[in-house]
């Protein structure tokens, strides 16, 4: 039985490796978290072999939890409830109903539509439809007699695919991250890929564990991350996966220097950290360099992107414009671990999208002409 875990670095290729390493005369399925990365990953798979290999399968977590955990399990399902029938009509984005509704600030009153845990309604809406965000909790909870769901389920997934592969799995989280779990314990041949600092950068799906423990919700650093990891018998690779493959040598170095995040360069690109100030005019204003904010990029003049949604994204250059916590970078008295997790992450994702030059612009600076570059309301 072979379980392993790849942890890489930003731009090491995670997704061609996991395109480039799998057998295509071999039953492959392989599961992303996103729409994008689905798409990411068929676009490499053409690249790597001409073609998607006819017995490979690619979809994202949520279509395969539907597809392969809950539809063909309904008779179990309501056999764990004591249901006699029950028709579904597919699958639903909409948010299940909360256990209390605000009716004014402080004030609250139990909500006439929750279904507490344990009863069908609180997987499925009242018209019929399994709520997205709680099939997950659904398919651990279901059990029938001595058999749970998860146990049915995988005896039929090791005869139907020969090796499960997760590419970016450290943007599962509490359920999502349980369920993978689960399946691992009983899938024959499974392998996820991801990078723990490019953890909690989403917009969704942020909270909980594997990385933050405990009551008081503490993070948990790299090193427990990958102690937790073996304890679940996973062979831990940190080693086929720490060279990027996108950022030159100096930036890498700075990245390492700055955020203590350990990153080594695998290319011969050049490019250099360069500074700027009242210079900035000209870097904001031109289009080859994509623009890097912490958020709500669309409300600027110039082409940006948001920290977090530049995930995945590689630039020829790029300006990341900091934040006025990180404006210390600039005279070398940043310290990393004064800044909340998501947000280094955020910062780190940012400074290592590009395969050139990195701009860095220092809040202050920036502050000062910000009001020119804002869009007319």
């Amino acid at each position: 039985m072979a379980k392993r875990v790849i942890l890489a670095v930003a731009g090491a290729g995670k997704t061609y490796h996991i395109c480039h390493s799998i057998q295509p005369n071999k039953k492959n399925l392989i599961l992303a978290y996103t729409h994008e990365n689905v798409g990411n990953i068929n676009r490499e798979l053409i690249e790597a072999h001409g073609h998607i290999p006819e017995l490979t399968s690619v979809m994202t977590f949520d279509s395969f939890v539907y597809r392969f955990l809950v539809r063909p399990y309904e008779p179990t399902i309501l056999q764990h409830f004591m249901c006699e029938e029950f028709v579904t009509k597919g699958i639903t984005l909409t948010e299940p109903p909360k256990q209390s509704i605000q009716v004014k600030p402080g004030e609250y009153r139990k909500n006439p539509n929750y279904s507490k845990k344990g009863t069908l309604g609180h997987y499925i809406s009242k018209r019929g439809y399994y709520f997205n965000a709680k099939t997950k909790e659904l398919v651990l909870e279901v059990k029938s007699k001595a058999n749970s769901l998860i146990d049915k389920a995988t005896f039929a997934l090791n005869n139907f695919y020969d090796q499960v592969l997760i590419d970016e799995f450290q943007d599962f989280r509490q359920f999502d991250f349980d369920l993978i779990i689960a399946l691992s314990k009983r899938v024959d041949n499974i392998l996820l890929v991801g990078d723990y600092y490019q953890h909690s950068v989403s917009a969704i799906n942020n909270s909980g564990k594997p990385f933050v423990a405990g009551i008081k919700k503490v993070l948990v650093s790299y090193d427990d991350f990958i102690e937790s990891l073996k304890s679940n018998g996973f062979e831990v690779d940190t080693t086929t996966l720490v060279k990027s493959r996108r950022c030159p040598p100096n930036i890498c170095k700075y990245v390492t220097d700055n955020l203590g995040i350990s990153i080594e360069a695998d290319n011969n690109h050049v490019g250099s950290v360069i500074w700027l100030g009242d210079n900035a005019q000209t870097i904001l204003e031109n289009d080859a360099v994509t623009k890097l904010v912490i958020k709500e990029s669309d409300q600027y003049t110039f082409k940006s992107q948001n920290w977090s949604y530049s995930k995945g994204n590689t630039f020829d250059s790029a300006c990341v414009i900091l934040t006025d916590n990180c404006d210390d970078l600039s005279n070398g008295e940043f310290k990393p671990n004064k800044l909340a997790s998501s947000t280094l992450n955020k910062l780190y994702v940012a400074m290592t999208r590009t395969q050139g030059d990195l701009f860095l612009l220092p809040f202050s600076a920036f502050q000062s002409m910000r009001q020119k570059y804002l869009k007319s309301s």
